[in-house]
């Protein structure tokens, strides 16, 4: 360091952009009791109280590095015997060498209650500001919480309402609108994996004479019964729907004709031996299994054509047509 600014008649440093101290004059030595070995390379915290610290974290590392340039700061320093010395500091932050540095310059001085009063009106700001904070925080929290609440009620709406518009409402199938978006979808995966896939059609026999004789409130509850039979009989990958009327309809994907006519015929012996509190119940079922080209329309006209034939042989029986 120059003679001069070794001896100059106030304080005089050199920081780091991370506030280390790299020189430091005699002056500012002698003021504050240390000597040059004690303090060259630490940070400039170890010669501030801890209000200064503070003061020097939030203000003068921001604004120096932001303005270049700091003045009038009041602070305070600490010596080596942990006496507090009031301090006017002036600063300037240059490129030298590549690397930025910050000139300070310290000027002790009595009268520091204008910095107190600084320094107490920024601890209160603070204090504010994260009460504040907090208050923001939590009102966001609840907005949070409050938006969860309403996006998981919207699902369950959302997923009410997607079972309203596939859902039989008397039997708890599948209804019609669902088969027909789910055999469409059965086809395309069958026929892009190379996998069987049949198809049932099922009919009450006589349902019409049912009606007639026991009344509708009688074949409801029947319609409910063969509803929970093909339930407990359908595989967990089958989709069992109510096709219309007393017709039902079940999609057994990756399955032969041969294993679906085992299906359809146990089935109608359950149907058959059912005790329905009345006359005997019976069904009829025609099954067919995909084949290439086959569409939705001509799946089901084949199943159609199957079940047919079961009515025209008696009932009560299961047909194929493939």
């Amino acid at each position: 360091m120059d003679e001069q600014l070794n001896f100059l008649p106030c304080g005089y440093l050199v920081l780091t952009d991370d506030g280390i101290i790299l020189e430091i004059n005699e002056t500012l030595l002698t003021l504050i009791g240390y000597s040059l070995d004690e303090l060259y390379n630490q940070h400039v915290n170890s010669i501030l109280t801890r209000s200064s610290q503070f003061f020097f974290q939030i203000y003068f590392f921001p604004m120096i590095k932001l303005q270049h340039k700091v003045e009038e700061m009041y602070i305070t320093l600490k010596s080596k015997e942990e006496e507090d010395i009031p301090i006017l500091l002036h600063a300037c932050r240059t490129e030298r060498v590549g690397e930025f540095k910050t000139d300070c310059v310290f000027t002790p001085m009595k009268q520091r209650y204008e910095y107190e009063n600084a320094l107490l009106a920024i601890k209160k700001e603070t204090e504010k500001q994260n009460r504040v904070k907090k208050e923001q925080i939590a009102e966001l929290d609840l907005l949070r919480k409050e938006l969860e609440f309403k996006q998981k009620e919207l699902l369950e709406v959302n997923f009410k309402l997607w079972e309203l518009a596939n859902t039989d409402s008397l039997t708890s199938l599948n209804n019609r609108r669902y088969l027909q978006d789910k055999l469409a979808s059965s086809i395309a995966e069958s026929t892009r994996l190379s996998q069987p896939l049949s198809f049932l059609l099922l009919d009450l026999d006589h349902f019409k004479k049912i009606n007639d004789t026991y009344g509708h409130l009688m074949g409801d509850q029947i319609l409910q019964r063969l509803g929970e039979i093909l339930r407990v009989e359908m595989r967990e990958e089958d989709i069992a729907a109510r096709y219309g009327g007393e017709e039902f309809a079940l999609i057994l994907p990756n399955t032969e004709l041969s294993v679906a006519l085992e299906i359809a015929e146990k089935i109608r012996i359950r149907i058959e031996n059912t005790d329905w509190n009345i006359s005997k119940v019976t069904i009829s079922i025609g099954a067919t299994m995909l084949v290439a080209g086959d569409t939705v329309s001509t799946l089901q006209s084949r199943a159609d054509q199957a079940l047919y034939s079961s009515k025209n042989h008696g009932r009560n029986l299961v047909s194929s047509n493939f």
